[in-house]
Order: C-alpha cells, then structure tokens, then sequence
C-alpha cells in the first residue's frame, strides 16, 4: 500500500491527520491496484444516468 494514506480512527493520528477526500482517492487507487484498472479515471469518464421519481 505504498502511497495511500487511510485514516481509520481519529483517536490514533492527532499529529498528521489524513483529509476524507485523501482517504477516498487512496481507497480509489488501492481498489484499481487490485483490478489493475483505474477507478477514479474510470469513473469520471464514465456515462451516469440519474433516476428521478416521476411526478
């Protein structure tokens, strides 16, 4: 896991605490570790549909 920086606790990282949006993007890139694909880059570029309830 070399690079990622998790915070899985408040109580255990009072001098360097890790942002949540860096703890999202490490969670991105480990998943895309494992799946050798990129996650983030697959998902932003990635078509999203939204379902709205009809009225």
């Amino acid at each position: 896991m070399d690079g990622l920086r998790f915070q899985i606790s408040d109580d255990d990282v009072l001098d360097d605490p890790v942002e949540d949006p860096e703890s999202i993007s490490s969670a991105l890139a480990l998943i895309g570790r494992i799946t050798e694909t990129d996650i983030a880059t697959d998902w932003v570029l990635a078509q999203h549909s939204r379902f709205r309830p009809t009225p």
